[in-house]
């Protein structure tokens, strides 16, 4: 027994000597989540795909590493140049964000959902959304969203039926979110014909084909822009129909005619009217000489009788 705690003590050491871990399980060094964001009322992220890293080294990722790992991505100049945190009164806070300084005017939420602070966990896959207020000073923007992320393998023409919230705080600062009514829905950042009923509810026809970007905005309420991502295959067109027409050829040669399939039409006459006429003659002529020879031959016989009865 002695001897095998030897071996197990042995073969640790070696290990570590190796510089080996015992344990070989660790958590990602890395995760994949979606993050929009917008500054003012206007989209400068549009749900793209961010690699988040563990900087401070807690053992897991947060609000505040994937908004710095977005504008490493996505902002000019990077993190250094367009966002910052820092320890306030109450707890880690946004002082920059989107190259924006304005006093604390920033909001940000995680699938959706309201978040209280930047050290609130993410995990891969999730969805966060942040955003420069536009009204500074009452804050009344309202963060919007569909009841869709995303929209895969539409076909041109299709119609689709969403639905639109927003986020509202009532009297003790609790948020809720209610259906947005009213909100005019915009492709490609265009505004369309469609608008949301009481319900919050839209149906929404994909005219165009692409990677298509639907949003919302409002003449009554400030909305945060909602993200919608939508992948839209072209229609298909039918192949005009080709119709074949076989032409009969048409041959007449001397009254003759003949009638086969397969080439251009094509009519040929050959002695038309003249020279029908000419072999009308001709043959009229044969048949005049064996009637004046027979002619001649009934006159002879005549006078030769008419010669032996006068004699």
């Amino acid at each position: 027994m002695k001897a095998k705690i030897t071996g197990i003590l042995l073969s640790a050491a070696v290990l570590a000597q190796l510089g080996l871990p015992l344990i070989s399980a660790s958590a990602a060094d890395t995760i994949t989540v979606d993050v929009t964001i917008s500054n003012a009322g206007t989209l400068t992220v549009p749900a793209k795909p961010v690699t988040v890293s563990d900087r401070n080294g807690d053992g897991k990722f947060d609000i505040d590493e994937t908004l710095y790992a977005a504008h490493e991505a996505f902002f000019e100049g990077g993190a250094a140049a367009g966002y910052l945190s820092k320890q306030t009164d109450w707890g880690l806070s946004i002082d920059k964000l989107w190259g924006v300084t304005n006093g604390g005017s920033y909001g940000y939420y995680v699938n959706n959902q309201f978040s209280m602070g930047l050290t609130d966990e993410v995990k891969a896959g999730d969805y966060v959304a942040a955003f420069v207020y536009k009204d500074a000073a009452k804050y009344s923007d309202c963060y919007s969203f569909f009841d869709q992320k995303q929209i895969k393998d539409a076909k041109q023409g299709d119609e689709v039926e969403l639905k639109l919230s927003k986020f509202v705080f009532g009297a003790d600062g609790t948020a809720k979110a209610v259906p947005a009514a009213g909100a005019d829905i915009t492709i490609g950042g265009e505004k369309t014909a469609f608008k949301t009923d009481e319900n919050g509810a839209v149906k929404v026809k994909l005219d165009k084909a692409g990677d298509l970007l639907i949003s919302a905005v409002s003449d009554t309420d400030t909305l945060v822009p909602p993200v919608l991502l939508a992948a839209v295959s072209a229609a298909e067109t039918a192949a005009p129909e080709t119709t074949s027409t076989t032409a009969e050829t048409t041959t007449t040669t001397a009254g003759t005619t003949t009638t086969g399939k397969g080439t251009p039409a094509v009519t040929t006459t050959a002695a038309k009217s003249s020279s029908t006429s000419t072999t009308a003659a001709k043959t009229g002529e044969s048949a005049a000489i064996p009637a004046l020879a027979l002619t001649a031959v009934l006159a002879s016989g005549a006078a030769f009788a008419l010669r032996r009865r006068n004699d």
